[in-house]
């Protein structure tokens, strides 16, 4: 058996993967083990993510993003590292300056909003390389499909000798499949069948968790 860390880059799986679909009360640690074959024995999962900030157009994101991250730490199989976001005006190029609706300006750029997750991928590759350096896994599994992973992974496989497993949420491939012991695309289809229960029940008192309505669950 190979003793292996899973580390998941919330925010590349999220917009990978996750988006637009009714797939986002997702079991990770189902998901998971249908990625991997028996011989792994699953010894840490850990989660990245940062803490969104609410736009006006969907002020509740939040509170969805708050639900989830709380069931995960309360079902305990999952360790979730934060990071931030950071959200700032700025203007930018706009797509498609003939719309005879918008007002563009004669420059061409207009106001918007930028969101910007920061700390995630630092603490991915960080802990990553710790692990290693401590030998606490044979095996390491990353799910992104982001090549500023590249340095880490190759500091792994070549440097350290471990197994690096890479399975990405795009569609397009990854350069880190160049640098991965196993590189694979996730299933559009997995997600889907990797939900959690519409109703958790956690803690010693019975309280009650539900898939937040907005996401759409089990339609």
């Amino acid at each position: 058996m190979k003793r292996t860390i899973v580390y998941i880059d919330g925010y590349n799986l999220y917009y990978g993967l996750l988006k637009g679909t009714k797939s986002k009360w997702l079991d990770l640690m189902t998901f998971v083990k249908a990625l991997l074959r028996s011989d792994h024995e699953i010894v840490a999962v850990k989660y990245f993510t940062a803490r969104s900030r609410p736009y006006p157009y969907d002020r509740e994101s939040v509170d969805r993003q708050d639900t989830y991250l709380y069931t995960l730490k309360r079902m305990g199989q999952v360790e979730v590292i934060e990071g931030f976001y950071n959200k700032n005006a700025t203007r930018a190029p706009v797509l498609e300056p003939d719309c005879k609706v918008c007002s563009v300006p004669r420059n061409g750029l207009v106001k918007i909003m930028k969101l910007e997750e920061k700390g995630s991928d630092v603490n991915i590759a960080t802990s990553m390389l710790i692990d290693a350096f401590q030998d606490k896994a044979d095996a390491f599994v990353l799910i992104s499909g982001d090549a500023d992973f590249i340095r880490p992974v190759n500091v792994l496989r070549k440097d350290l000798g471990k197994l690096v497993l890479v399975y990405d949420p795009h569609e397009r491939r990854s350069q880190l499949e160049k640098y991965a012991s196993y590189y694979k695309p996730i299933p559009r289809d997995l997600p889907a069948r990797c939900q959690l229960p519409y109703e958790i029940e956690v803690g010693t008192h019975g309280r009650i968790i539900r898939c937040p309505e907005a996401w759409r669950c089990f339609e």
